[in-house]
């Protein structure tokens, strides 16, 4: 039972991590609809030029919606996993999987934009600490 729990806790973490950050994205662009993302067709020569138009509150706040991402995977992963059997606490391994997974993510993500150096470092020093400190907050709970 606790392997299924484990692995509803995956499932359910990535989707809503995924759902939250793509909600959240929907949500920056239109508060900056003159930054509004090129389309799905894009090419990676149109992204880089579309990314350099970009001002710095709007890749700031991009930023923030990944770690929003990563911080919403983490503790519904943490409220599915299967508590330890022995202490009762919460498992921390949502934690380290889906700070990995969306830092992996991210990586990917710049990559295929071409963000900025500064804000690709940025972007990825931020996705474990705090995807750990979302776990740590959420094994008190």
């Amino acid at each position: 039972m606790n392997t299924l729990r484990n692995v509803a806790a995956f499932v359910a973490a990535f989707l809503v991590g995924s759902i939250t950050m793509f909600a959240l994205h929907e949500l920056h662009m239109t508060l900056w609809p003159e930054e509004t993302m090129p389309a799905s067709t894009a090419t990676t020569e149109e992204f880089r030029a579309w990314m350099v138009t970009l001002s710095m509150p709007t890749m700031i706040a991009a930023t923030v919606v990944h770690w929003l991402g990563t911080a919403a995977a983490v503790a519904v992963g943490m409220l599915v996993a299967a508590r330890s059997a022995t202490t009762g606490q919460r498992a921390m391994w949502p934690a380290y999987v889906m700070g990995g997974w969306f830092f992996l993510g991210g990586i990917a993500n710049a990559i295929q934009l071409g963000t900025p150096m500064w804000l690709t470092v940025t972007d990825a020093l931020g996705y474990l600490p705090v995807a750990l400190m979302t776990g740590k907050w959420m094994s008190r709970a």
